[in-house]
């Protein structure tokens, strides 16, 4: 089997704006198509999309957002290189690297060569005759993730309506995907009503598909999806957990943590024990990005003294990158990462940064994006690479539900376990 066609589009994610689509035709007729998602809350050190800001392309319409430039290097760079090849994912991504040898792919855009890793990757799993999920793990039972599910959304993906990014739930006392999904939609749900009739706008939703609810304080935030729990029948920390996606890049100016919510300042050490006392008077089992991405002494700081059933979650820290998470191993600044392929920008290398921190003991969450697409990919790829966790945002949307739904199959149809608790 090898590629008889490879074509790159544009085509439009969840917000409205354009990325990187592909369809690649193998030898046998077959045709596998890939899509890319795009961050809102970016952190300075992911592989570069390539936007057509900068470009001929440029125009009005879509603000500079367009990719016609990165389909234009895979139709005339990217596509007659690999053509006549057999699909092989690491043979591809080394062809890819050799196109593009810059470290954060910004010469040919990493949307556009992630776009064709994954492509090829399908294309790999229909020629073994395998789901992604199963190419990916050829023997042994198959790992369906736990699932981190916003409630509560603020921050980049809410127009600032709380500091932090996310209040979500962690199922960590479910059995079953299928019980842990049935649990998250009634605690989102109720969380809906009990807001609209407090008279808050419930029928907008946030980036990802969570509530842009208006909270006084944090904890007000993190009180109010406990008493959901509850409220719906299960225990708060046993059955369902907190998990909060800081994303304190966003306010960090390189010396203060300004929280505009709180109208509040903190010099580092002082937010390290504001984090700290929130983690102590609340059910939270997960903190996604407490610190800055540069603030290394922070993150230091604060696994100094953690409780040991903490998950301390870098996204904006890691980037999906080699070197910067060996570093966080190294200086035991976190014991957890969020992989992100379009930080990375290539299949196969993003598993290598997911290998490396399972190998280290680091639990790994995969996690989708805040401009997401109708693909289901993340799941199979969640699940064949035996991660602890997959994020995608709330149980609304079609770009978020194609997950959750892709997930309920493979738990159906594939010889699968569920993760279990994972501290």
């Amino acid at each position: 089997m090898s590629i008889k066609n490879l074509v790159g589009y544009q085509v439009l994610d969840s917000r409205g704006r354009p990325t990187v689509a592909v369809a690649l035709t193998t030898s046998d007729g077959s045709i596998h198509t890939a899509r890319v998602p795009s961050g809102a809350s970016t952190g300075a050190h992911e592989a570069k999309e390539l936007r057509d800001t900068e470009t001929k392309f440029a125009e009005k319409f879509y603000g500079g957002k367009s990719v016609y430039q990165a389909v234009e290097n895979i139709n005339n760079i990217i596509a007659p290189r690999l053509k006549g090849h057999r699909p092989i994912p690491l043979a591809t991504d080394g062809i890819l690297v050799e196109l593009d040898h810059t470290p954060d792919h910004h010469l040919l855009g990493a949307n556009a060569l992630l776009a064709v890793s994954l492509a090829v990757a399908k294309a790999a799993a229909h020629t073994a005759g395998l789901s992604l999920a199963r190419y990916f793990q050829p023997e042994g039972k198959l790992l369906i993730p736990m699932p981190m599910v916003n409630i509560l959304s603020g921050g980049a993906h809410a127009n600032r309506t709380m500091d932090i990014q996310d209040v979500l739930v962690l199922p960590n006392g479910a059995t079953s995907f299928s019980e842990a999904l049935s649990w998250i939609v009634a605690i989102r749900e109720l969380a809906a009503s009990k807001g609209a009739k407090s008279g808050a706008i419930t029928h907008l939703i946030a980036d990802e598909g969570g509530l842009g609810i208006a909270f006084p304080t944090i904890d007000n935030a993190l009180e109010f999806v406990t008493n959901c729990i509850s409220e719906v029948g299960l225990e708060p920390g046993k059955q369902v957990s907190l998990a909060i996606d800081v994303a304190s890049t966003q306010f960090f100016d390189g010396n203060k943590y300004k929280l505009t919510a709180l109208n509040k300042e903190f010099s580092q050490e002082e937010f390290v024990a504001f984090i700290s006392k929130m983690v102590k008077d609340h059910p939270i089992l997960s903190v996604e990005d407490p610190f800055a991405e540069d603030d290394w002494a922070s993150w230091k700081q604060f696994m100094a003294t953690a409780p040991k059933n903490l998950q301390v979650l870098g996204d904006d820290l890691f980037t999906t990158n080699l070197a910067r998470l060996q570093r966080g191993i190294d200086e035991k600044s976190a014991n957890a990462i969020l992989i992100k392929a379009n930080q990375n920008g290539l299949v196969t290398s993003t598993q290598k940064v997911l290998t490396t921190a399972q190998a280290n003991n680091f639990k790994t969450v995969v996690s989708a994006r805040s401009g997401e697409t109708e693909d289901s990919w993340l799941a199979d790829l969640a699940t064949g690479w035996r991660t602890s966790q997959i994020k995608v945002g709330s149980t609304h949307g079609a770009d978020r539900t194609a997950k959750w739904n892709r997930l309920l199959e493979l738990e159906a149809t594939e010889n699968c376990e569920f993760a279990k608790p994972f501290f």
